[in-house]
């Protein structure tokens, strides 16, 4: 089978805001505290660390949330590691592991097939689809596995009663769901990207690990403004002030809850809720 390489260059998914929708179901993953914290301020070699760290003390279904972690933190760091691609592949495929556990893993194994022109990445994302009972990644890997088959005819009419269930869901995916799985254009970072980039990078590297994770929403400020300038170059500084202003009021609103391994609750604020006044819509 062939995926276009416009389809296979930049596989959607990647937020890091995904991976706590399957990570959340875990009440007792208080183990993993420190490293989720990593996770979502971007800092992907410490979050691998540490998740590894966890993992060599952990037992049967944490050890596996933490081989988890450490594997997309890996694949964060470099969208080709094999390695970690093993690992995910590993997982999804552990009858022992807990359901939701694999379903994540398949879905992350599937992008990460998927980028690499793999054969596995629609058993993977139809497993993720088809077995969760997490709705953000019920809509993902669907969305995911609809924009896959959509570029193949064969697979699609193999796959005749399984693309027939993505017609029929389709309509239901929240507008922020289709802008991040549809597959975009290769490009490389703007010139107008840059300084969000550089600004992002002095923070983690000398300020966050100082004050520590202090943003309420998800995904994290530094993270938002990071996406934000990459999709719209100068213009993320903007909508990074937007963001300051806004999150008070965001945070008193309480909607969109996002709960935290540890407990902790977050509120999804993705940059496509507030950037579509630059571009049309999917």
């Amino acid at each position: 089978m062939s995926v276009p390489r416009t389809a296979a260059h930049k596989i959607p998914g990647l937020a890091p805001g995904i991976f706590f929708f399957g990570l959340s179901l875990a009440a007792a993953a208080a183990p993993l505290d420190l490293a989720v914290d990593l996770f979502a301020e971007g800092q992907w070699a410490a979050a691998r660390t540490e998740a590894r760290r966890v993992q060599t003390h952990a037992v049967a279904a944490e050890a596996d949330r933490a081989r988890l972690l450490a594997a997309i933190s890996a694949l964060r760091l470099n969208p080709g590691d094999e390695s970690a691609r093993a690992d995910l592949a590993a997982l999804w495929q552990a009858p022992a592991a807990d359901l939701e556990t694999r379903c994540m893993a398949a879905y992350e194994f599937g992008l990460a097939d998927w980028a690499a022109g793999g054969a596995q990445a629609p058993a993977a994302l139809e497993f993720a689809f088809l077995q969760t009972r997490q709705v953000p990644l019920f809509w993902r890997a669907g969305c995911s596995l609809y924009f896959y088959l959509k570029a193949d005819r064969r697979l699609r009419k193999e796959k005749a009663a399984v693309w027939q269930s993505l017609q029929s869901c389709r309509d239901a995916w929240p507008l922020e769901v289709w802008r991040e799985c549809r597959p975009r254009r290769p490009a490389g970072h703007s010139l107008g990207s840059r300084p969000g980039k550089w600004i992002v990078q002095f923070y983690r590297a000398q300020i966050a690990p100082a004050i520590g994770a202090r943003c309420d929403l998800e995904p994290s400020c530094s993270e938002y403004f990071q996406q934000a300038s990459r999709a719209h170059g100068l213009l993320g500084i903007p909508l990074m002030a937007d963001r300051f202003v806004r999150e008070p009021s965001v945070v008193a609103a309480k909607e969109k809850p996002v709960e935290m391994p540890g407990g902790g609750i977050r509120y999804a604020d993705p940059v496509s809720d507030h950037d579509f006044w630059l571009k049309g819509t999917p």
